[in-house]
């Protein structure tokens, strides 16, 4: 008896404060001004244009990033083309040697080009 007192106070009290959850309502607005977005500052046209120019060169500045990126991109693929070029028609192991930037970077054919470490180091 006790056991069931208890369920039956327990879903009745989760009822009531689900139900009493469901009736809270945000509040309401009478007039615009009493919205939170109304009393934003507004901007003058000289911080407006000034805001327009940091936008525009951020804006740049990204599209440069992104050349940069494009370009070192082009870089790899071409360097990836001449390691596959100075490996075609040798067989695994064998040591060949190749020109990129005014660098000489000497290693081995495998599966893959595993270049010496040493040209590397400054």
């Amino acid at each position: 008896m006790n056991k069931s007192k208890m369920v039956f106070m327990t879903t009745l009290l989760g009822s009531v404060f689900a139900l009493t959850a469901c009736q809270i309502t945000p509040p309401e607005y009478s007039r615009d001004r009493d919205h939170p977005r109304y009393n934003q500052r507004q901007m003058t046209p000289e911080q407006r244009a000034e805001w327009q120019a940091k936008r525009e060169h951020r804006h740049d500045q990204r599209e440069h990033r992104q050349d940069r990126r494009e370009g070192m991109r082009e870089n790899r693929e071409a360097q990836r083309a001449q390691l596959e070029k100075a490996c075609r028609g040798k067989r695994v192991g064998e040591r060949v040697t190749f020109q990129w930037n005014n660098r000489t970077i000497e290693g081995k054919c495998e599966v893959r080009f595993s270049p010496d470490k040493s040209p590397f180091k400054r």
